[in-house]
């Protein structure tokens, strides 16, 4: 039951981290394809 949980909470994390980056990345290339033109 334990390892369960733990598992389940490990891949929510996982998700939430993903998010993470992806949204700490957009500001980044939108200021890249600004720096081009």
């Amino acid at each position: 039951m334990g390892a369960v949980v733990h598992k389940k909470v490990h891949v929510e994390y996982q998700k939430e981290l993903f998010m993470f980056k992806q949204v700490s990345t957009i500001p980044f290339l939108l200021l890249q394809m600004y720096e081009v033109r």
